[in-house]
């Protein structure tokens, strides 16, 4: 564990994640836990999963107890106002992803980061997985060779089930910029994404259903490679896969099941590893590698630019799928 001095920590937005966060910070005794949020329900349901903490309704307040780091999991139309006057109290902060909900606010934030002597970090908790770690690390290894593409797919209508708003009824292509994870990780795996061509449709009879609930693309990489991306609001229960190939492997991550199937040449048939983590554990990871950005003993997992970055990819799929027309990142 990353050893910091005694610090207080604001977790603003006590949805499901903001809670999530607000526990697992609990659980450092060198932390004072400040949690804030505007409706009632959510900040009662953080002050009691968080035990310790200091409950506030109003930003502006909670920000002015001086906290060393902000954990802003507010909705994304909020993270540009909240980040920027986190980073100009002088307060590191973990954003999480998206960076915000347009392409211009999230360059905001970056910007505001550049003037700050705080750090800021985008929560792409991914980037702290086991699982894609090890992608990383055997892609870096040259296990696929020459890598010319790969797939993500995520189905989860599981999260609409457990979202404690409605926010994705209300804002149209919700879905995407939900799971830039994908568009992040697929640029980690296989470098820049500089082109996408995209489709959505809403389909299926559900009881909730977004608009659209279905988006497919085919990504362009900087290398020539060309991989695809399937997500969707109608899969339950929830599927997650991820496969890189190339002329020497195949790697393939069941994120569900823990799995990692590793296709070599010299071998017969795939190995397998599992990789079996925790979603609390993905977290506590997380918030060591953004303790030890903050105190020098790391970079930070996932940057402001790289942040703007896979939103810039998921607004070229928006403006694919809208005009039927490929759209560069």
């Amino acid at each position: 564990m990353v050893m910091i001095p005694e610090a207080t920590v604001l977790v603003v937005g006590c949805g499901s994640i903001g809670r999530r966060h607000a526990r697992l910070l609990s659980e450092r005794p060198c932390l004072d836990v400040l949690v804030c949020d505007t409706r009632e329900e959510n900040l009662q349901a953080a002050l009691s999963e968080a035990p310790g903490s200091r409950g506030f309704s109003d930003y502006e307040n909670a920000l002015a107890e001086g906290p060393d780091a902000v954990f802003v999991c507010t909705p994304n139309h909020l993270h540009r106002p909240m980040a920027v006057a986190a980073l100009e109290a002088g307060c590191h902060v973990l954003c999480e992803k998206p960076i915000a909900d347009t392409v211009d606010n999230g360059e905001a934030i970056a910007a505001a980061a550049e003037r700050a002597a705080g750090t800021l970090v985008v929560g792409y908790s991914l980037r702290s997985h086991a699982g894609l770690k090890r992608l990383r690390e055997l892609v870096a290894e040259g296990v696929c060779g020459t890598i010319v593409g790969g797939r993500a797919m995520v189905g989860t209508y599981f999260t609409l089930m457990c979202a404690t708003t409605n926010y994705r009824l209300e804002e149209e292509n919700a879905l995407i910029i939900d799971y830039t994870h994908l568009l992040d990780y697929m640029a980690l795996l296989i470098g820049p994404i500089t082109r996408v061509s995209a489709e959505s449709v809403t389909m299926g009879d559900l009881p909730i259903m977004p608009t659209p609930n279905v988006f497919s693309l085919i990504l362009t990489h900087e290398s020539g490679a060309l991989s695809q991306m399937h997500a969707d609001y109608v899969q339950h229960p929830q599927r997650h896969m991820t496969e890189v190939f190339g002329d020497e492997g195949v790697l393939c991550y069941d994120w569900m099941a823990g799995e990692l199937r590793i296709f070599d040449p010299q071998r017969e048939g795939y190995h397998v590893e599992n990789v079996v983590v925790g979603r609390d554990d993905i977290y506590r990871v997380e918030h060591e590698e953004f303790f030890a950005a903050i105190t020098g003993e790391g970079p930070p997992a996932c940057t402001a630019a790289e942040g703007v970055q896979a939103l810039r990819a998921a607004m070229a799929a928006v403006e694919s799928a809208r005009t039927h027309r490929s759209v560069e990142v």
